[in-house]
């Protein structure tokens, strides 16, 4: 086994025992630990079946094996910045809608506050005719 092949099984399985880890103590969402899942298990299959990458750019017609990869790398990043934008524009919204929601309390509770005040206020004043 060369030292390629055992560093790269030796990374995938930190990145599968992190990614477990992570998700054990919720520091992080299955729906996120799904591809680094399946990056650490691709790079295991890399590590394991050292022809893998040569068959796969062989099938797809790409004419290195490191270009396949490198090429695979680029696709598994745009996805992850695919997936997190989509997830930043919904929180973009969450956000905005809830700033909304904390005015409109905020004039609620200044309408109320105005409303007492005038209560206080003109049962002050009915106190003080009533002493007179």
């Amino acid at each position: 086994m060369s030292a390629f092949r055992l560093m790269a099984i030796v990374v995938a399985a930190l990145v599968l025992i992190v990614v477990v880890e992570m998700m054990r103590r919720r520091k992080l969402r299955e729906k996120y630990a799904g591809i680094w899942l399946l990056v650490s298990i691709g790079v295991v299959l890399v590590g394991v079946i050292p022809g893998l990458p040569t068959f796969l750019s062989r099938l797809t017609g790409v004419q290195l094996a490191s270009n396949f990869l490198f090429a695979v790398a680029a696709f598994v990043l745009l996805f992850v910045v695919l997936q997190l934008s989509t997830e930043v524009g919904h929180l973009e919204e969450e956000v905005r809608t809830t700033v909304e929601e904390i005015a409109l309390l905020r004039c609620e509770l200044e309408d109320v506050r105005a409303a007492l005040d005038e209560r206080v206020t003109g049962a002050e004043e009915q106190l003080l005719r009533s002493r007179s």
